[in-house]
């Protein structure tokens, strides 16, 4: 992976394979589908939130829902919910072996639903995936969300770390035209989440909580003499009990991605 540091956006740009459609239905292509995705009931981070700010019954969209498996845990916690992905192949997959979940091939920059028809909308790991930028998806985020409903929503992002790394130089500095040759091999930005903070608050959203998470990855990956040490701890191979406590540790200035919890106040 290559990583360029763009001034214009001060966001970091990840370079390997460009994330399409059929990029993502070969990632999610598994053979044990419908296991996958009938076993998760829950999950570490948005399934506890949406139980804190929504009440069960609310009609709560996965914008970019991949395999659905957060769709199912959705649904088994007794939402109304709904997945949206236009990796077709992956759709046409879940429909096939999980027929009773309402999973629909469509585009997050223009979602085939109605004008404030969601209580809620999650987002996780989309918006970094688009060079062109992510204001047609808030756009659409803000058309669909009911006033008083709320937006959660998570993304690669420049914790502390990436900033200290970016002041010294530590990765290639270059401007968007400069790097406007790469962008068939670009998969993600780490955004500036308060540039993502202002967006939102533009489209008529109100922030009431951010989290950063996943603190060993962000540090692992970000440096690389402690990462095969990281690594194996990372994937379970290793000093388990350790994992928690060097995660909450890490998230502090490392954290690989951050949520917002959003409320829509017009």
């Amino acid at each position: 992976v290559m990583k360029i540091y763009i001034k214009e956006i001060k966001s970091l740009a990840f370079f390997e394979q460009k994330a399409n459609s059929d990029f993502w239905d070969k990632h999610w292509e598994i053979r044990n589908l419908e296991e996958i995705i009938r076993n998760c009931k829950t999950d570490s981070n948005f399934i506890p939130m949406i139980e804190k700010y929504l009440p069960k019954g609310s009609c709560v969209l996965e914008g970019g829902c991949g395999i659905g498996h957060l769709v199912h845990a959705l649904q088994y916690n007794g939402y109304k919910a709904i997945g949206i992905d236009f990796a077709d192949k992956t759709i046409k997959a879940i429909q096939e072996v999980v027929p009773e979940l309402d999973v629909r091939v469509g585009d997050v920059r223009k979602l085939p639903i109605k004008d404030e028809e969601l209580d809620g909308y999650i987002s996780v790991g989309v918006i970094e995936h688009f060079w062109e930028g992510y204001d047609e998806i808030i756009s659409e985020m803000a058309r669909t969300i009911k006033k008083n409903g709320y937006l959660f929503i998570s993304f690669p992002y420049m914790s502390v770390l990436r900033k200290i790394k970016s002041f010294f130089r530590l990765y290639p500095i270059l401007k968007l035209k400069e790097v406007e040759s790469k962008k068939k091999e670009f998969y993600q930005f780490a955004l500036n989440h308060n540039d993502v903070i202002k967006k939102l608050k533009e489209a008529g959203f109100s922030l009431v909580q951010k989290i950063p998470f996943d603190g060993i990855k962000g540090f692992k990956d970000e440096v690389k003499i402690i990462k095969p040490f990281l690594q194996r701890i990372y994937d379970n191979k290793i000093h388990q009990k350790l994992r928690p406590y060097l995660d909450s540790f890490f998230r502090i200035f490392a954290s690989h991605c951050i949520i917002l919890v959003c409320k829509k106040l017009k």
